[in-house]
């Protein structure tokens, strides 16, 4: 339980002064761009760990429903060039590969017509989701390396372009970062 008291109060009987915000200093901290760019690289790493981990599970999957690994095979990824999905079955591949459970039964062609929908569909569902993460980081790397204050002091960058100026501009819009933001939900959910 604490006491209610003013602020000032408080600061002062912990022996601190109050913070004195200086010119725009409010406005970053109640801007939103940079606090959606953190999520946005925080759901990034999350994610990556996330789908590595997601290949590794389909691969125990595979095995423990005695399915074929054929399905990955990089000719057949090839059909499809998407960049993820090819990351996946290959990833697949390479944790099955010494499977003794998957040994036994390799060439059984006969076990069944062919795996379930969720197993040989993985890298391509796996895939879609990695595309979309790689998106992504690439909207974070561009922001991360963004100039999005208001206004701006732009300095000249050569001898002929006059004196430097001050304009105003709508780069702290956060849409970039939201839309990109809502695109990892859809891979999240899914």
């Amino acid at each position: 339980s604490g006491t209610l008291m003013p602020a000032s109060d408080a600061l002062s009987a912990a022996g601190l002064a109050p913070v004195q915000l200086g010119a725009k200093e409010g406005l970053a901290l109640i801007n939103g761009t940079d606090g959606m760019l953190a999520m946005l690289v925080l759901a990034i790493t999350d994610l990556r760990r996330l789908l590595r981990t997601a290949d590794i599970s389909a691969a125990m999957s595979v095995e423990a429903q005695m399915g074929t690994d054929r399905v990955f095979a990089a000719e057949l990824q090839a059909l499809r060039p998407q960049v993820g999905q090819a990351v996946s079955a290959a990833n697949l591949t390479r944790v099955l590969a010494g499977s003794g459970v998957m040994a036994h039964h390799r060439e059984d062609r006969f076990h069944r017509v062919q795996d379930a929908y969720s197993l040989r569909c993985s890298p391509q569902v796996h895939g879609a989701a990695r595309d979309t993460v790689d998106h992504a980081a690439t909207v974070a790397e561009r922001e991360l390396a963004s100039a999005i204050d208001n206004p701006v002091v732009l300095v000249p960058t050569g001898s002929t372009d006059g004196p430097g100026r001050v304009e105003s501009n709508g780069n702290f819009h956060g849409a970039p970062v939201a839309y990109v933001l809502d695109f990892l939900a859809i891979v999240a959910a899914d």
